[in-house]
């Protein structure tokens, strides 16, 4: 969808990211490519002759599908603070593509799954599945239309903000997007905007004491809308500035009368850049505010950040750089929405043309609007992805997850390692 992602990149992490993420409501449409700067190409995206995807021609389009099947350790499989369980489980990820091949406009239809098996802790067994459709229509006087839409079932992460209570089974939901945007060039200005509605369902669940867990007070709609205005100065700099606006409501009160809910306003301005000195990326600061439907959360104010930047100190070494600072809404019955601050860092280095080693580290703090709950997240990880040939590769890749929580609502503090060895398919 939107710029392809290099299944190099994504083969070993698909099911890691699948079971992580929650689902929290952010830009729907893939990211608008109509200014897009070439000079560099980052390790994990360049494609080297004999490894490249065909696919299989259908009429006029190109079907590629590809499978991942990983073997998994981890020695905390339900993330507890104390008495942590190791487990092991086999996850299959297959996926089906459809892009069309035609000449100003695109379809591309998406669907991937996850299934994953536990060998002990069956309860904690993942079938999840995404399918989506994103098109795009050139129209002329250098206008693009962009349309987006998606639907997905999983289960929420053990690891997740939202898990405050042990369930017999992971929270399982629903999730479903629907995005238009509309782009048009002046010159040297390009003007943008875009709306989506994300619509989300929760399934209720038993606590390990018996008793039901109800999640219908997280049943909820996020609408969201955008708009952007970029001036490009040179072929390797532009300027932006953006306003984004976030509405969620939810259809009940938590069970602690809790109403949750808010308005979320974000301007940013920055620069978008390719720069001599081997970088390139987005840079974008700001302000954002959020205003809540219960008068017992405070509106907060502060600083808005958005920036990834690349550095490519040879053709070989990727680095990526990325800061985040925004509200988030939260799945606790007692809150409303966290402010997140998060930072991260990847190495990429392509030791041999088939060879691809990378390693990172990512940082976040997480402050709650309501109460008195503080939580710091460090992620450290590091991968090999080593490809036979064009069809066939193999990823090996491990990571550290320690959270720390404080205050008089504090959550959980505990550490996580994994382990994933991965065989992948390309066709």
């Amino acid at each position: 969808m939107g710029r392809r992602l290099s299944r190099r990149a994504a083969g070993g992490v698909l099911f890691a990211a699948s079971v992580a993420a929650g689902p929290v409501a952010a830009q729907n449409l893939p990211p608008d490519e109509s200014i897009r700067f070439s000079r560099y190409t980052p390790v994990r995206e360049r494609q080297l002759p004999g490894y490249g995807v065909q696919g299989y021609p259908i009429g006029s389009f190109t079907l590629t599908p590809t499978a991942e099947l990983t073997g998994n350790a981890t020695d905390n499989v339900f993330a507890l603070e104390d008495d942590g369980q190791a487990d092991a489980f086999v996850a299959l990820v297959p996926s089906l593509q459809l892009n069309s091949n035609w000449s100003g406009r695109s379809l591309s239809l998406s669907a991937d799954g996850t299934f994953a098996r536990y060998a002990r802790n069956t309860t904690e067994n993942v079938d999840a599945v995404n399918v989506a459709a994103y098109a795009t229509q050139d129209l002329a006087g250098q206008t693009r239309v962009r349309l987006l839409g998606r639907f997905r079932t999983n289960r929420e992460s053990r690891e997740s903000q939202n898990a405050f209570a042990l369930t017999v089974r992971p929270v399982a939901f629903t999730d479903a997007v629907g995005a238009l945007g509309v782009s048009k060039r002046f010159g040297s200005v390009q003007l943008a905007g875009e709306a989506g509605v994300q619509r989300m369902d929760f399934r209720d669940a038993t606590l390990r004491s018996g008793g039901p867990l109800d999640q219908d007070y997280r049943d909820g709609t996020v609408r969201s809308a955008r708009v952007r205005a970029d001036v490009i100065q040179t072929a390797a700099i532009a300027y932006f500035i953006q306003g984004s606006h976030a509405s969620s409501s939810y259809s009940q009160r938590s069970f602690t009368g809790t109403r949750r809910g808010a308005d979320t306003t974000e301007v940013l301005a920055g620069a978008r850049f390719e720069l001599p000195v081997l970088a390139r990326g987005e840079i974008g600061l700001g302000y954002i505010t959020s205003a809540y439907r219960d008068d017992r959360f405070r509106r907060f104010s502060g600083l808005a950040v958005n920036s990834r930047v690349q550095f490519f100190p040879s053709q070989l070494t990727t680095v990526t750089v990325n800061a985040v600072r925004s509200v988030n809404d939260a799945g606790t019955p007692d809150s409303s929405t966290y402010v997140a601050m998060i930072g991260g860092l990847q190495v990429d280095h392509e030791l041999l043309r088939s060879l691809v080693l990378g390693a990172g580290v990512q940082l976040e703090r997480d402050s709650y609007n309501g109460v008195d709950r503080r939580d710091g997240r460090v992620n450290l990880s590091a991968s090999a992805d080593y490809r036979f040939n064009r069809a066939w590769s193999l990823r090996v890749s491990a990571d550290r997850l320690d959270l720390s929580s404080r205050g008089e609502a504090r959550y959980k503090s505990f550490a996580r390692d994994r382990l994933l060895v991965g065989l992948g398919v390309r066709m």
